[in-house]
């Protein structure tokens, strides 16, 4: 009887010793944290150039040596766009409002619009990202820009705009909220686009795919 004893009290040694080992290990093996980068283009959340204010609904606005203001879209709105048959830009002289639609993508029979980040009226409109879209989408901020507009409020319209590090960090945040957003909708794979091996998905261009109710919450969520 106390050989019994003896012998389950080192089975049971044994036992606590391996669980431990194991439990060690994996907390010594690093967790692959999967990250917006990973799933996004690089472009859709990088550094954005100097004086550049960003809208919520994913527009930007820049303030050009004349006093007009250089628009937009910034570098997440173009990598979920992906590519679109033309964009419609506002005709020279329309009067817009901030926050209200002032362009549009046309994407395979879709129209997906944008609003403009300052009041004021139309004076210029950038047709070469119509004659090559591929150039606007890989330099938004640069070649990129859609129109130009002579502001008419502006020191009040660009309180509610983001610059610098608080733009940066903003467009982080969107990223990682839109990542979210796509896996919450994964179970609709027609709709949501290509599954990674690890689980995620592949954001880059993906409006492409998206089409109905879908589409809809993406634009109401991320470009009003």
């Amino acid at each position: 009887m106390v050989v019994l004893l003896v012998l389950l009290t080192i089975l049971g040694c044994i036992v606590v010793s391996l669980a431990l080992r194991r439990r060690g290990k994996a907390a010594a093996e690093p967790r692959t944290v999967r990250e917006p980068a990973a799933l996004f283009p690089s472009r859709a959340t990088q550094e954005l150039p100097g004086g550049l204010f960003v809208h919520g609904g994913h527009t930007w606005a820049k303030l050009d040596s004349s006093g007009a203001v250089q628009v937009g879209l910034d570098s997440f709105a173009q990598g979920i766009l992906g590519r679109v048959d033309r964009f419609e830009l506002p005709p020279d002289g329309a009067r817009l409002r901030q926050g209200e639609p002032a362009f549009a993508a046309l994407q395979s029979g879709k129209r997906i619009e944008f609003v403009s980040p300052v009041d004021g009226v139309v004076c210029a409109v950038n047709e070469q990202i119509n004659t090559d879209p591929a150039a606007a989408r890989k330099d938004p901020y640069e070649k990129g820009w859609a129109f130009m507009i002579r502001p008419s409020n502006l020191s009040r319209n660009l309180k509610k705009l983001r610059i610098g590090e608080e733009a940066t960090a903003w467009l982080e945040r969107e990223a990682r909220s839109f990542t979210e957003f796509l896996s919450l909708h994964r179970a609709v794979p027609v709709e949501v686009g290509v599954t990674l091996p690890d689980g995620g998905i592949h954001a880059d261009g993906i409006m492409e795919s998206m089409d109905g109710e879908i589409l809809q919450i993406t634009i109401r969520k991320y470009f009003r």
